[in-house]
């Protein structure tokens, strides 16, 4: 899913549409366990940024995190608190913020872009603190190689 977000966030800035990046996870590197492969053992030392951040053409800043189930459900606490309170951050400066999210699998998945404050208002929308694809269905988004997350934005 990450693969596919990337590849509609280079199209996107090929268009001149937005420029949105995947933000790395902060950590230190506590112990090389195996020098020259590259791996080792990390602790992740910052507080948790949405996965992509951007700017829309017309200077609007976009945010959001990516999630994705199997299940037939997408339970709200996939996002983390710390995910929570800087997509509240951003939203209160004016960015746009969602969740987008992958739900099912093979011919049975589909992807959405929710808007921060429908994610986080679920159990008052919806009535519980998941979201079914039937709950989600007005905030579909098309995917093909990639997931076209700001169509319907």
């Amino acid at each position: 899913m990450e693969d596919m977000i990337l590849g509609a966030c280079r199209d996107y800035e090929n268009r001149g549409i937005a420029r949105i990046v995947k933000m790395p996870e902060p950590f230190r590197v506590m112990r090389n366990t195996d020098r020259g492969r590259g791996v080792a053992t990390v602790r992740f030392t910052g507080r948790a940024e949405p996965d992509f951040v951007g700017c829309l053409v017309g200077g609007r800043m976009v945010a959001f995190e990516a999630k994705y189930t199997t299940a037939d459900r997408i339970r709200q606490s996939v996002v983390t608190d710390a995910q929570a309170e800087a997509l509240k951050r951003y939203t209160m400066l004016g960015a746009s913020t969602y969740v987008c999210c992958g739900i099912g699998t093979g011919f049975d998945l589909a992807y959405f872009m929710i808007p921060w404050a429908t994610w986080q208002h679920m159990d008052i929308t919806y009535g519980h603190k998941y979201m079914t694809r039937a709950d989600a269905k007005m905030y579909r988004v098309k995917a093909d190689a990639v997931i076209h997350f700001l169509d319907n934005i």
